[in-house]
């Protein structure tokens, strides 16, 4: 690949990749092309991306997001995973390499901070966006329940004191 092709790809992938916060760097290498395509799929429905990339396209890429951590993981056949939410991205590409037994997940960097492989199948046994959004709704409504209740509580015993004196005139 000449420079200046290598170099309009690089920067395609730099405006491609400047504002995502998330990206996983797996391990292609045996992966069929049935495989690869079901893993596209599968990511595609939960709105996360998977590109290969050549590593040289991706080292340059990497140095111009200031993503010199992945750089180091660039071995053999690789592919870049983004998305908004990591924690479903991990879920997805963990469940398919449990199925299939690849891809290689080599490392990923979430908000900045750099995973490992284990840490990535760590990230994946976390609740996801949704779970925690609900649980945290829960919460809140239970709360205003409880305080509603509360104060429903005060004028019904008020009512049924008065209606226990009126019982109690009528006798």
């Amino acid at each position: 690949m000449s420079k200046v092709l290598r170099k309009r790809v690089v920067d395609e992938l730099v405006k491609k990749y400047q504002d995502q916060k998330n990206f996983f760097l797996v391990g292609t290498q045996g992966l069929t092309a049935n495989q690869a395509t079901e893993l596209r799929r599968e990511l595609r429905a939960e709105k996360v991306r998977i590109n290969a990339l050549k590593n040289s396209i991706a080292h340059h890429t990497f140095e111009k997001l200031g993503l010199k951590d992945l750089q180091q993981f660039l071995t053999g056949m690789n592919a870049v995973i983004t998305g908004a939410d990591p924690v479903t991205a991990a879920k997805k590409l963990v469940a398919y390499r449990d199925k299939h037994q690849k891809p290689e997940i080599r490392a990923a960097l979430v908000d900045g901070k750099l995973l490992t492989a284990a840490q990535v199948t760590e990230l994946s046994r976390l609740p996801g966006r949704e779970q925690l959004l609900a649980q945290v709704l829960g919460v809140m409504l239970g709360v205003t329940q409880q305080f509603v209740s509360t104060l429903n509580e005060i004028p019904r015993k008020f009512v049924g004191t008065l209606q226990a004196i009126v019982d109690k005139e009528k006798k």
